[in-house]
């Protein structure tokens, strides 16, 4: 796919998550990921395959509910408009995504794409 991706260290990575967990305070981080009610959302239904197309051409953070497979395990995608394609093989996987700033939030579950911060995706 062409798609770079790097895995960061556990280290790095329970830093990166613990910091987006502080800062946004989601409602739920296992099971059908939540940011909660002051987030912006589009359907899952029509918007998986195509959301990440209305981001930034800057590297995206990803990761996975927190539970003891994926705690810590972040992935870092170079390119953050690659993330709709690279995860549409991954059909129903749930997941967090935010630059490396933090200025934004996005939950991606079975339902619902939220999203909240400096970002836009009604674009």
């Amino acid at each position: 796919m062409s798609i770079k991706a790097a895995l960061l260290s556990k280290e790095q990575g329970c830093k990166y998550i613990l910091a987006a967990l502080e800062k946004y305070k989601p409602w739920k981080t296992e099971g059908h990921l939540s940011i909660g009610e002051d987030a912006n959302s589009l359907s899952t239904d029509d918007y998986e395959f195509s959301f990440s197309l209305s981001m930034e051409s800057v590297p995206a953070f990803i990761f996975f509910e927190q539970n003891y497979i994926n705690e810590c395990n972040v992935v870092v995608v170079d390119d953050a408009k690659n993330i709709s394609s690279l995860m549409g093989n991954s059909h129903g996987m749930e997941y967090f995504i935010s630059d490396e700033s933090l200025s934004f939030l996005i939950s991606v579950n079975w339902y619902v794409i939220e999203y909240t911060g400096d970002i836009d995706l009604s674009k």
